[in-house]
């Protein structure tokens, strides 16, 4: 959500704009008028260009949150047809708290758009979420630090996307980021002291494109292809550009630290790409498709779920970390976005928009 004139939005009928993803025409994803219901992660391996990784272990965790609704949550009946909602009225961009235990989210349950918790293992829909964040502004794209002492967030000030950090209870906030340039997708270096996001802060026109659908028109934004990737300090110093050229978006660090995924668009097509942060070697994983976004590493760093446009709608696809292994997960109805791979592996989180809700959506991973 990145408009600059606020909308009103009650709790009885909101019509949400676009969000921070930029990955999606979420004009089209979001903007129809949806009702509200009342109602320590494991040491990374070594990793190496090519790919010599054969399986993804899986650690023991407490999480238990609500199974996909399809062959008793078998694995190997992927893709899964039928997926549960885990939450209801308008609830998305979804990422976990270090140990697994809290999922933050963007949520209209208590008016606006504002940053949410709640407790992963939630069986009533999210009805024990709770606000931390207040004001006019919409706020977008929550993250998680990996030591669990701060989220990092988007919230629009002065019609300009802006970075901004809290502590988890919604105390201490503060901007990172100012200017004209737009910035989005905050995520965080494995030690917790520097903030990666999307940026056209570098752009001497750093507002044209905005608002305006991308060449593919499915995926993102015209003003994507102005946009970089960027790390700062949490105190909002030591701005390091780290790309040229435009089009990064969707960025994080691996596990170690030592490359980035990201989504880039390049001539209408939307593709992932992992980058050696070192010697700037980038590889391709998506291949001949065209039309993937929203990367998120596993947390051991050996594999990437991701969202693929296939007949007409964004279905959940994992992968190894060199593109291979590709494997769709679902297959259901609805458009499943922004997943998120659980710090046990075990579970996979996500957006899913499935009219008139936007709603989140958990699942069993695959082996």
């Amino acid at each position: 959500m990145r408009e600059g004139d606020q909308r009103t939005l009650n709790r009885k009928h909101i019509s949400p704009r676009n969000t921070l993803t930029r990955e999606f025409n979420t004009r089209i994803m979001y903007r129809s008028s949806l009702r509200t219901d009342e109602t320590q992660l494991p040491s990374p391996p070594n990793f190496s260009f090519p790919n010599q990784l054969k399986s993804h272990n899986r650690h023991a965790g407490r999480v238990t949150l609500m199974p996909a609704d399809t062959h008793k949550d078998n694995p190997s009946e992927f893709p899964l047809r039928r997926v549960k909602p885990f939450t209801h009225v308008v609830d998305y961009e979804p990422f976990w708290s270090p140990d697994g235990q809290q999922i933050l989210l963007v949520s209209s349950r208590h008016g606006g758009l504002k940053v949410h918790v709640m407790d992963a293992d939630s069986i009533d829909g999210g009805k024990d979420m709770r606000q931390l964040t207040t004001g006019p502004g919409e706020d977008d794209s929550p993250s998680w630090s990996p030591d669990g002492r701060k989220i990092a967030y988007v919230s629009i000030r002065d019609g300009t996307s802006q970075i901004f950090v809290m502590n988890p209870d919604g105390t201490q906030e503060k901007q990172l980021t100012k200017g004209l340039g737009e910035n989005i997708h905050p995520m965080w270096s494995a030690d917790s002291n520097r903030v990666l996001f999307n940026t056209t802060h570098f752009s001497i026109t750093p507002q044209k494109g905005k608002n305006a659908p991308s060449d593919n028109r499915v995926i993102g934004e015209k003003i994507d292809e102005q946009m970089e990737l960027a790390t700062i300090r949490l105190d909002g110093t030591d701005l390091k550009r780290l790309t040229t050229g435009g089009g990064y978006t969707y960025a994080s660090f691996s596990p170690d630290n030592r490359f980035i995924l990201h989504r880039r668009i390049e001539a209408g097509a939307s593709r992932i790409f992992i980058r050696n942060v070192d010697t700037v070697d980038f590889q391709n994983l998506s291949g001949s498709s065209d039309l993937d976004g929203w990367p998120a590493w596993s947390s051991d760093g050996r594999r990437v779920v991701f969202s693929r446009r296939v007949n007409e709608s964004f279905q959940i696809f994992v992968m190894n970390r060199d593109g291979s292994g590709v494997q769709q997960i679902t297959d259901a109805t609805g458009e499943f976005t922004n997943p998120r791979w659980s710090p046990d592996g075990t579970r996979i989180l996500c957006s899913r928009r499935s009219p008139p809700n936007v709603t989140l959506a958990v699942f069993q991973a695959p082996d």
